[in-house]
């Protein structure tokens, strides 16, 4: 699974210390013709259409040389459809007219690595420059790939992780013999150890996988084996060569300053304990660290020529470094980003931590001060760039909906459903919270449904067999960080409300057992790539000791739809007549456990 490059950090839950990699929406889809193209989309706001502006360019290899094969796409910020994309022409040349705004520039090319770029948009920006390669380590002796047998007509028809072995040439044998007889071809990916998934060496075609990098396509006619040779891709961990221009001088002092700390900032962290591969867990030394690198780069930030540079790198400096803060360092800048930051200013689009950030200190602060920052975010909601403004009002319905001020959500909600937001991802996402006809409310019946069990003998999962008893569904994936960071505290309620027995040891509770009739039935449904990965996953980290189903990402939007949700983790609980006590935030952390047993209580009296 390559990385999507459209990330939705509002779902993504960062809390201090708990610093949470990645973000769990549907699955990008993006196509790339056979020959250079574009398409451009409209992009709808409010008042009149301001004139087009150029976004071009020139992109090579790493070694400067024509590109094999590359696409790129710009998207409008919020949007969901691309506003312009297509592929580069042979001489790596591309050029699209777009309206003045915020954009995510982003590149996928055969053999190089995946880049994208926020840009903001207000005269010609022009790209130029050689692009990098993945960092690759020695796989050893087994070489970890993802692939898709496809029929005749191009449908998958088995998806799954293999395994190379090295021969003693140094290449690396992929066995196909039990491919099925009617599999006509062969997609397949490296996997990095990244997380990204990107071409290998051997291909007969090549094809875009919607996420910023390539498969190889081979035709299996003939073939009971693929020799795959890494010799024959470019050398590893070449960096990115690029140069910008048309940007105001601010914005250029805006990206420097954050190559220079982004990659000290990944250097600290990467070499942080991961459990799980997911959420950092420092030590105390790593800490003292972290936080010495971030006055390093705050003092960097109020070097900068004039106020308004330093304002900019300082909201860059809080994108980077606040999830690493404790409370009284988030209290701080808070309060500087009330008094220093204009809330209409159209450059906020360009930083993604601001919400959380105001968020997270709300958690803990006195009526003056949450007073302040709603004020701040109405003032917000006339900011031209309309995800920005959209934030805004997004911001103010949950924060409306903890106080359980219906009227205050139905005006909210209807500002975001208004005609400058259509077509943007956050509406639709506010829509299945709080649209009155949305599918997953309280009161209303859970969908029927019938799951495959994640082991292939098992029976199917279904509503009728779980008549007459509460249950937890939980849509969820191994690739999705908020998923497994909601794992220890499923475990802490599991065994809390079921009687659940830790195993030995200090990570008793990762090993926490069964329980043959639990009170409240965990159910959970994997959108992951193969049941393998749910069960190494189980094996090497969480027992997950409650019913397993999987649907896969190859039916994630179907399911999606039908059960109205937009991204993992999703939790919706049942009562035994299979209409819906419970679902979202009220399962979610602290919450979840005192919402068990408030359900367990109404169950009981009945």
């Amino acid at each position: 699974m390559s990385l999507a490059f459209a990330t939705s950090w509002a779902r993504a839950g960062i809390a201090a210390w708990g610093l949470v990699l990645g973000g769990c929406g549907a699955a990008a889809d993006l196509s790339v013709g056979p020959t250079p193209s574009t398409v451009a989309a409209p992009v709808k706001e409010v008042g009149e259409a301001r004139a087009a502006v150029t976004v071009g360019g020139r992109l090579r290899a790493h070694d400067g040389r024509p590109l094999r094969a590359a696409e790129f796409t710009i998207q409008r910020m919020g949007f969901i459809e691309p506003t312009a994309k297509g592929t580069l022409a042979e001489d790596g040349s591309f050029r699209v007219e777009v309206e003045p705004g915020i954009y995510m520039f982003s590149i996928a090319a055969i053999d190089h690595a995946g880049f994208a770029q926020t840009i903001l948009v207000e005269r010609a920006v022009e790209v130029r420059g050689n692009l990098g390669t993945y960092k690759r380590a020695d796989p050893g002796d087994a070489l970890l790939l993802r692939t898709e047998l496809l029929a005749a007509d191009g449908k998958p028809i088995a998806t799954g992780n293999k395994t190379a072995v090295r021969e003693a040439d140094g290449t690396y044998r992929l066995d196909l013999s039990d491919k099925p007889k009617h599999a006509v071809k062969l997609r397949y990916q490296l996997r990095g150890g990244n997380g990204r998934t990107y071409n290998g060496p051997l291909a007969d075609t090549y094809e875009s996988d919607g996420g910023g990098d390539y498969w190889s396509v081979v035709a299996l006619a003939g073939r009971d084996a693929l020799a795959l040779d890494l010799t024959a891709l470019p050398p590893a961990g070449e960096a990115a060569a690029l140069t910008w221009s048309g940007e105001p001088p601010e914005l250029l002092a805006l990206r420097a300053y954050r190559d220079r700390w982004r990659v000290r900032e990944a250097r600290l962290r990467d070499t942080m304990l991961q459990e799980d591969g997911k959420i950092l867990a420092p030590t105390e030394n790593e800490k003292a660290a972290m936080a010495a690198l971030a006055a390093e780069a705050d003092a960097d930030a109020d070097a900068a020529e004039s106020a308004d540079a330093q304002m900019l790198l300082r909201l860059a400096h809080l994108e980077l470094f606040t999830a690493y803060d404790d409370d009284a360092a988030a209290r701080t800048r808070a309060e500087w980003l009330l008094e220093r930051v204009v809330p209409d200013d159209p450059r906020l689009g360009l930083f993604r931590n601001v919400n959380s950030l105001l968020g997270r200190v709300l958690q803990s602060a006195d009526a003056a001060f949450s007073a302040r920052v709603e004020a701040w975010f109405g003032r917000m909601q006339a900011n031209p760039d309309p995800n920005t403004a959209l934030r805004a009002i997004s911001f103010l319905i949950h924060r409306a909906d903890q106080r359980n001020d219906d009227a205050r959500i139905a005006e909210l909600y209807a500002l975001a459903r208004g005609p400058r937001f259509s077509g943007m991802h956050e509406p639709k996402s506010l829509a299945q919270r709080f649209d009155p006809d949305r599918i997953l409310q309280r009161g209303k019946p859970f969908p029927e449904f019938e799951f495959p069990a994640l082991a292939a003998d098992g029976r199917p999962v279904t509503r009728a067999g779980r008549e007459g008893r509460l249950y937890l569904v939980e849509f969820w994936a191994t690739w999705c960080a908020p998923c497994v960071s909601e794992i220890p505290g499923l475990h802490a309620a599991y065994a809390h409300v079921n009687g659940a027995r830790p195993g030995k040891g200090k990570d008793g509770m990762r090993r926490l057992g069964p329980v043959e009739r639990p009170k409240i039935e965990f159910v959970f449904v994997s959108l992951d790539e193969s049941p393998g990965d749910v069960e190494a996953f189980r094996e090497k980290h969480w027992s997950m000791p409650w019913t397993h189903a999987f649907v896969g990402r190859g039916r994630e939007k179907e399911v999606m739809e039908r059960f109205g949700f937009s991204g993992v983790p999703t939790a919706v609980l049942v009562d035994g007549n299979g209409t819906i006590v419970e679902v979202g935030g009220a399962l979610r952390r602290e919450r979840l456990l005192p919402t068990l047993e408030r359900a367990l209580e109404r169950s009981s009296a009945r």
